[in-house]
């Protein structure tokens, strides 16, 4: 069973008893006790972990949060707070930007086990998304393609030559690359200057692709990927969906992640910000 670390907003409770001057602290990610810690409310931990808990108090957009909190986990990598923070996260590539900036200190402080709980959720992750690694690898060129556009015309990916390309791999069939339809349409709007969007239907029939494209109003490029003749999510080792691919005007990957619709922006928008400058 895959975890549920990068598929939840961690939804998360605090049960602190009222005696001093020692408090119990009950740790959860989503529903699920990681631990319990006795701690001092006279404590430096007690200190971080309120300090870190104030730095978001207040931010209700996801995106604006989750960036709030791998500003403050960069910061401050010292600090059993920061590893507390980390509870709310999702997405894979926040966690790892979180983890690498952590010290040995906060790895093995008072939040250990919220650490390591996560550190394994990643490393799940990784090893599920193993092959799509193998096969979109940043840097790397990415691999052209040739398809038949919603609209039937011939459609190759070095036809995008000149402007950023997101490829969306996607179905009419996953709630999830539904929910991120929203998100995908800011993305758009805000680039869409120097972005083209390419939606890659996969494991649809041509009828449930076309009225799915209609339904949601989906005003990018779209093709219908052929698992039998033109397998274009084989190409880059597709495992999970929606899967995103972020593609330079020189045709380099630039970025990619899997399975994590809420989140994606985040990086994105800081990958074409940082390569448009």
């Amino acid at each position: 069973m895959r975890t549920i670390l990068l598929f939840l907003s961690a939804a998360f409770a605090t049960e602190i008893s009222a005696h001093e001057p020692d408090t119990t602290l009950v740790v959860y990610y989503g529903y699920e006790v990681i631990d319990t810690v006795i701690i001092s409310k006279s404590s430096e931990t007690f200190r971080q972990l309120h300090e870190a808990e104030n730095a978001v108090q207040g931010i209700t957009n996801n995106k604006e949060k989750h960036r709030a909190i791998v500003a403050y986990v960069v910061a401050h990598p010292d600090s059993d707070g920061s590893v507390y923070l980390m509870r709310h996260l999702s997405g894979v590539i926040n966690f790892r930007k979180c983890l690498s900036a952590l010290t040995e200190h906060a790895k093995n402080g008072k939040m250990k086990r919220l650490y390591d709980y996560i550190t394994a959720g990643v490393a799940e992750q990784d090893k599920y998304l193993a092959k799509t690694a193998e096969t979109i690898i940043i840097g790397n060129e990415a691999k052209d393609f040739q398809s038949l556009d919603i609209k039937g015309n011939s459609l190759s990916l070095s036809s995008l030559r000149g402007k950023y390309v997101l490829l969306d791999f996607w179905g009419s069939w996953c709630g999830a690359c539904i929910k991120s339809f929203a998100h995908l349409k800011e993305f758009y709007e805000q680039h869409r200057d120097h972005l083209e969007i390419l939606g890659i239907a996969c494991h649809d029939t041509a009828e449930k692709w076309k009225t799915a494209v209609r339904r949601h109003e989906l005003p990018w490029l779209h093709v219908l990927n052929d698992e039998q003749n033109n397998d274009i999510s084989a190409l880059y080792g597709i495992q999970a969906f929606p899967t995103y691919v972020l593609i330079a005007p020189d045709g380099k990957i630039l970025q990619w992640m899997g399975d994590d619709p809420d989140t994606f922006d985040l990086y994105f928008d800081d990958c074409i910000e940082i390569n448009k400058k």
